[in-house]
């Protein structure tokens, strides 16, 4: 049934266009389940039930997964179900009924503004990779980007005259033209020494595939690595509270409405469809101001 999984791949690759690190999570989520169905005598995709589905399920609860991580296997599951029937190998979805688990919402994070300079103004090694993390935290903080996006972000994405990045709009939006996120003064200086010399050095004699960000082996940078980034950095500043990429998006968007910025101008910048909200982000007493203030001031 592997072959089955490597032509699904392919398929998100050449198909749906999805980025390196997306295929990447969706391979290792589909090789697993395979393999739950080998393991229980199941050699035949066509023979997989929806009670089968409902056993893996349960596998992953006795596990105490995250109901996040659980979904997040639901939803490769389904994926691959929907590409076996659309490419004729089975007739009938197995997975089209299976529900994920309720998330709970939490309240998100948010950096004061102490802990944000202590976290971006702390000593940085000039060392490339030393500059490369002060830039990432710069940049992800400075634009609300998130982990996906940061990792994703290729040379052609940033434009340092003008000190913005450009991204493509969501497909249904895709006739309004680039998403444009622009970054202040620290972030053009912090990416701009990147850019360098730092990401060269990272590259050193590998083939340029045009990433931003990349690791010591001069590979494009992992999610994971940009999480064990922010904790390292987080800890160190002496953040006591566990804080995560998406705590410096959560907390871009709460100080731009903080500072009086216009909600639907923030949600484009994010990224957000028209029915998400920031209303946990605003306060009665916030006016409206021009949301690119902060490029400017930062």
């Amino acid at each position: 049934m592997e072959c089955l999984v490597d032509a699904f791949i392919e398929y998100l690759k050449s198909v749906k266009d999805y980025s390196e690190n997306t295929v990447g999570s969706y391979k290792h989520d589909a090789l697993i389940f395979v393999r739950f169905l080998e393991e229980r005598g199941v050699h035949n995709i066509a023979e997989v039930t929806e009670d089968i589905i409902s056993e893996y399920q349960a596998l992953l609860k006795e596990k105490k997964m995250a109901a996040s991580t659980i979904m997040r296997y639901n939803t490769t599951i389904k994926s691959f179900f929907s590409y076996l029937v659309e490419n004729g190998n089975i007739s009938e979805n197995p997975s089209e009924y299976i529900k994920s688990p309720t998330m709970s919402k939490k309240t998100p994070r948010i950096l004061s503004d102490t802990e944000t300079m202590d976290l971006l103004n702390q000593e940085f090694s000039d060392s490339p990779k030393g500059v490369r993390d002060k830039a990432i935290l710069e940049m992800l903080y400075s634009t609300g980007l998130k982990v996906s996006e940061i990792i994703d972000l290729k040379m052609s994405n940033i434009d340092l005259g003008i000190g913005c990045v450009l991204l493509p709009q969501q497909k249904k939006k895709k006739e309004e033209g680039d998403r444009v996120i622009p970054y202040g003064k620290m972030a053009r200086s912090a990416v701009t020494s990147y850019l360098l010399e730092a990401r060269k050095s990272l590259l050193g004699k590998r083939e340029d595939t045009g990433y931003v960000f990349l690791n010591c082996d001069g590979k494009p940078l992992s999610r994971q690595g940009v999480w064990k980034l922010v904790k390292f950095y987080a800890q160190k500043a002496g953040i006591s509270t566990d804080i995560s990429p998406h705590s410096l998006r959560h907390s871009f968007a709460a100080h731009l409405v903080k500072n009086g910025a216009e909600i639907s101008a923030i949600q484009d910048m994010m990224g957000f469809s028209p029915s998400n909200t920031l209303s946990k982000y605003v306060s009665k007493e916030n006016a409206p101001k021009d949301p690119y203030e902060w490029a400017r001031i930062r």
